[in-house]
Parts: C-alpha cells; structure tokens; sequence
C-alpha cells in the first residue's frame, strides 16, 4: 500500500529530527569544517572586492574581474558542499568527524561535481520556473478573492510576503535537490557515468516524498537559520561597533568574523538531511533496507 501525505510528513519530520540529532552529537567538527571553507571564500570575496576597487591601476575592467571572481568561485562553494556532505557521512555512519578527511577532496572529483551542477541547475531554473509562475498565480489570485470578499483594501505587502515566501520555497526545493543530487559525486567513488546514472536515478526515485524533504528542509533552514544568523552577526560585534565605530577595522572584521559563524551554525543540518536522504533512497532503491529489517524480523522471531 503506498503512503498517504501523513505518512511522507511523518517520515521526512523523521528525517530531519534525526539530521538535527546528529548535528548535536557533532556540533564542533561541523562547525569547524564549515568555518574552515566560509573563511576561505570570505578571503577569495575580499581579494575580490580588492581588485574591483583597484581595477583603474590594474587596467582590467571591473565587470571582467567579477565574472572571473564568480567563476572561480563555483570550485570553492563545491568543495564547501562536498566537505560537509563528508562530515554528514562520516556522522551519520558512527564516526568522528576527521577535518583533514573531509577538507582532503580530489580536485577531478570537484570538476566533475561542479560540471554537473552547472548543467543541473540550469535545467531545475528551466523546471522550476514554470510551477513558480503558477504557484504565485494562484497565491495572488487566492488574495483577491478573499480581500474582494471579505471587502478588504487594495493588494498591500502581504501579498507580496506571499510571492517571496513561495518564491523562496522553491528556490529552496531547487538548492536542497541539488546538494542531494551531488551526493554520488562527493561521498562515493564513482565513474562520472555510473555517478551520473546514480544520480538521476534517486532523484526520480521515491520524488513526491523527495520533493517534501526538499522544501521542508529549506523553509526549516529559513525559519531557525535567519533568526540565528542574526542573532550572531549582530549582537556578537554590537560591543565593538558601539565602542570603536562602525568605521573602525576591527569591529568590521569583528563583524566579518560574526556573520561567518552564524552561516557555519545554519548550514550544517541542510547538509546532514540531504545526505541522510540520499543514503535512506539508496538503501531503498538497493534492497539493502529491505535485506535489514527481513533480518531484523528473524532474529525477533527467533528470539
């Protein structure tokens, strides 16, 4: 019998209560791991930054220097993927977290990942934004009807919170599947064929109960992870600002160093449910979870 909508709620609040679990028991090393890359991009940012305001001395035309900047940029968010990805693994299989394990990727497996990233994400915009023009048809439309009804005012901001909250819902579908979608690419050894067959393959496999996961993940991510963030970015370097100025460097850094910290907190539980559904679909699809609990049952029965 296949599951009702409750049954899939069920499972995916399942899945991200024990994403969550496995978050605490190991807080510190996906923390570090988190801050290890959020720094290194927050220094490719400020050379970044350096170079576009230097851009008259150095001859080179300022929207030349971010593009290039943004491309070399895909490498370092897909190494920030794939390490925490390896975190989430390394957590969900029982072990301490080893940051040198997990900072340690083979530059062919980020090119790999990172060719199928561009390509996956410009066909999920193609994808997506269709339901996204639907979706906000229909929220709008829902809005006039109840305010011509219940004689409300003219349409205000809360229709316009509604198009950006379905907005962000399915953007959000769309980054979740895709860091579910690298799993093959990162934390297994595969061929780019076999990783490619792989990935496809579990993303079709078990979709409606997919596409909850997706969604939840990403609005769970909004409702905790932007109050926190924040909370950290600002009350943290409040004393310094309040002291030293918003002009002065070092409450700037303080504020830099603030904000990093809170995406480092944020982050990791995205990544930890999306690897644990990747691995929850690939035991399904695999047999293995069947092969598990058929064993479970002799031994209860034996017993």
């Amino acid at each position: 019998m296949k599951p009702n909508i409750a049954g899939r709620l069920h499972a995916t609040l399942d899945l991200l209560d024990e994403g969550f679990a496995l978050y605490r028991r190991s807080f510190t090393g996906f923390v570090l791991v988190g801050l290890a890359w959020l720094t290194t991009i927050a220094i490719a940012i400020g050379l970044l930054v350096a170079l576009v305001e230097n851009e008259r001395r150095l001859f080179v035309p300022g929207g030349l220097i971010i593009v290039a900047g943004l491309i070399l940029m895909h490498p370092l968010l897909i190494y920030l993927i794939g390490s925490l990805s390896l975190a989430a693994n390394a957590a969900i299989e029982g072990r301490p977290i080893d940051l040198r394990e997990t900072l340690a990727i083979h530059p062919a497996v980020i090119g790999r990942a990172g060719c199928f990233s561009i390509v996956y994400g410009i066909l999920m915009q193609m994808v997506l934004s269709v339901p996204l023009c639907i979706c906000e048809m229909y929220v709008l439309q829902a809005m006039y009807v109840l305010r011509a009804t219940l004689a409300f005012g003219p349409v205000g901001a809360t229709e316009v919170m509604l198009a950006y909250l379905t907005r962000f819902i399915i953007g959000g579908i769309g980054c979740s599947s895709l860091l579910y979608a690298l799993q093959p690419w990162l934390i297994e050894r595969l061929r780019f064929g076999e990783a490619m067959e792989r990935s496809v393959d579990l993303i079709r496999f078990r979709l409606r109960r997919n596409l909850l996961a997706w969604g939840l993940s990403a609005l769970l991510v909004f409702a905790v992870g932007i109050p926190v963030s924040l909370a950290v970015g600002v009350l943290i370097p409040l004393p310094a600002l309040l002291l030293l100025g918003a002009e002065s460097s070092l409450a700037q850094a303080l504020a830099g160093t603030a904000w990093l910290l809170g995406l480092a907190l944020v982050m990791p539980p995205w990544f930890i449910s999306m690897t644990l559904l990747y691995r929850r679909n690939l035991a399904a699809r695999s047999g293995a979870d069947l092969a598990r609990r058929v064993a479970a049952w002799r031994e209860n029965a034996e017993s």
